[in-house]
């Protein structure tokens, strides 16, 4: 997938640039173990992630080539050229998941306290950096994902972790009151809707006066 005339400490840059990107080291793809690279077998093809790097490598090539290169066509005037990197979508992982899809299967396989206590471990250790997003958003979308599919015991709990982990907001406040409803909880949504009325700025407040006369007046 490399240049032939690429060698020596220029390979190295780019197999080190590999390795932080997933956040792995060399005996991820290749076969050896240990500080020791003069014992591995680099020539072998023997791990499926070496086989798969190649796959990988040879998507970003046509990402960067065949589709950004085209909507830079498209613009008027020449723009800062954006591009595609192995950084860009592991941002330090091997396997590239996003939070929420990550807590979406912890669910489903394990169950919502594995979820949550899933998700305090992971904040703790990644917090700071850019391995997953911690900001608001990311439990309420998954709040709502849950819900859609009529799981609302696990979505009441992780929007409750929401408001715990990044404080109370009235979108927040608006979903949870959702959620609510369509669980049947009338009282609690209204409470909610409320809550998030308090909150939120003048433009939202129809809306949130909407929810409640409909909830009180069905």
């Amino acid at each position: 997938m490399l240049p032939k005339e690429v060698k020596g400490a220029q390979l190295g840059q780019i197999m080190r640039g590999f390795a932080s990107s997933l956040g792995v080291r060399c005996e991820h793809c290749h076969v050896g173990e240990g500080p020791d690279l003069s014992k591995f077998d680099f020539s072998s093809d023997q791990k499926l992630t070496k086989r798969t790097a190649r796959v990988m490598i040879q998507m970003v090539q046509a990402i960067n080539q065949n589709h950004i290169a085209k909507l830079a066509e498209l613009e008027d005037s020449p723009q800062e050229q954006v591009e595609v990197t192995c950084m860009t979508c592991h941002r330090t992982q091997a396997k590239p998941l996003m939070l929420g899809d990550i807590l979406a299967e912890t669910i489903e396989k394990d169950g919502i306290e594995a979820a949550v206590v899933q998700y305090r471990q992971l904040k703790e250790k990644y917090y700071g950096g850019f391995a997953y997003d911690f900001s608001p958003g990311t439990l309420t979308g998954l709040g709502e994902r849950l819900a859609a599919g009529g799981n609302f015991d696990a979505a009441l709990s992780i929007l409750q972790l929401e408001i715990e982990m990044n404080g109370e907001s009235a979108s927040i406040y608006f979903t949870l009151g959702g959620v609510q409803a369509r669980a049947g909880m009338r009282e609690e949504a209204i409470k909610s809707y409320e809550s998030g009325l308090e909150l939120a700025p003048e433009d939202w407040k129809p809306f949130f006066r909407q929810q409640i006369e409909r909830l009180r007046n069905p």
